[in-house]
């Protein structure tokens, strides 16, 4: 290799290193505006220019947690999100695997039925849950966001999960049959295993889905059920924005998201690109 090939093979190493890390810093930059934002003061927050330097202060979390009662929403969040996550995952990874791998008579139908939930718009379905809750009454409990969350996420889970499924080889379950395991014993001891960065990934974007959704949480709770991102609206006030209080509860909702894709990251990659080409 010649001294010119060698310099631009590294001046080309070293561009793509520069553009790599001005984009990280671009995307990172908003998160930790946020960050920084959450223990400034309203004053620090609204200074031009801005401030870089400043006595950071808890006044934001403690507004947070103890006037906004926050605690009590990030607890309602973690189990409202946590329970409709593992229904859908569960009866959708099931459905898509009949889907896959059973004939059944009209199923191309059948899923797109499925599909036509995830196209409804949430704004056409609140009012009627809204009056079937206040009859039933379940308005402002758990279990009604829980059912409203799960059925929002388990389209997706089928027809993403079925893509997945479609990609592991049938003869691998036809061997373990042979072998005498059941249907089931080779869903859950073959096939399971080899979803698991499918599942993953799928899991994490419900969750997101799930964990910001705000339309449903607003409309169906009052007091009780309360979410976080409806706590976080109320950063909004009639004539300004709290920005400092807005901040808080960003990092708050946020670090739940930030834990479970750092946990997942093995599978996430994976996940993401296993099936991309098959439709």
């Amino acid at each position: 290799m010649s001294n010119a090939s060698f310099v631009k093979q590294g001046l080309s190493g070293i561009t793509a290193y520069v553009l790599a890390i001005a984009g990280a810093l671009f995307f990172a930059f908003p998160i930790y505006w946020m960050a920084s934002s959450s223990f400034k003061s309203e004053v620090d927050i609204s200074a031009f220019p801005p401030i870089w330097s400043f006595g950071p202060t808890l006044d934001n979390y403690r507004q947070l947690f103890t006037e906004l009662n926050a605690w009590d929403a990030l607890i309602n969040s973690a189990l409202i999100v946590g329970m409709s996550t593992g229904i859908a995952m569960a009866a959708g990874t099931m459905a898509a695997y009949a889907l896959a791998r059973f004939e059944i008579k009209g199923k191309e139908v059948l899923a797109f039925e499925i599909l036509s939930i995830r196209m409804l718009p949430p704004i056409v379905s609140v009012i009627p849950m809204f009056i079937i809750a206040r009859q039933l009454g379940i308005f402002d409990t758990p279990w009604l966001l829980t059912a409203a969350y799960a059925l929002s996420g388990l389209p997706f889970v089928v027809w993403v999960m079925r893509v997945f499924i479609q990609d592991i080889p049938q003869s691998i379950e036809e061997a373990a049959m042979i072998d005498g395991c059941s249907r089931f014993e080779t869903f859950w001891r073959v096939t399971l295993p080899l979803l698991l960065p499918g599942l993953a990934a799928t899991m994490v974007i419900v969750f997101m889905f799930a964990w910001n959704e705000f339309l449903l949480a607003s409309m169906l709770t009052s007091q009780e059920a309360k979410t976080l991102p409806v706590i976080a609206a109320n950063a909004i006030k009639p004539k300004a924005i709290a920005w400092g209080l807005a901040s808080a509860a960003g990092v708050v909702m946020s670090l739940p998201v930030v834990v479970l894709v750092l946990l997942m990251q093995r599978y996430l990659v994976r996940g993401l690109t296993l099936g991309a080409v098959k439709g």
